[in-house]
């Protein structure tokens, strides 16, 4: 039986053949200026979760710092209804590169 695992090289491949559509996304839900760090915060979080209009809108409507990092950090954190520390940990880092 062949070892499932994909090389680091390949793994490299896949995604960057999926990034632009995250990308695109980012680019066409935000209306605002971004850093390239805020941009890439989005693209990652959007990548792992699906995006979500309502950060969107919170960024578009230029909401303070305070409201975006809270919505960051206490969404997204749950799956199969438990919190769980990688999720946390994650979305922490997503903030953390936006701010």
């Amino acid at each position: 039986m062949k070892d499932p695992a994909i090389t680091k090289e390949r793994g490299t491949e896949l995604f960057s053949s999926v990034l632009p559509t995250y990308e695109k996304i980012v680019n066409n839900k935000v209306k605002v200026s971004l850093t390239q760090n805020q941009f890439d915060a989005l693209v990652s979080h959007t990548y792992n979760t699906g995006g979500s209009d309502t950060l969107f809108s919170l960024i578009n409507k230029k909401a303070s710092d305070t409201e975006i990092r809270k919505w960051f950090t206490e969404r997204y954190v749950t799956a199969g209804g438990k919190v769980l520390n990688g999720l946390i940990r994650r979305r922490k880092a997503e903030a953390d590169l936006f701010f």
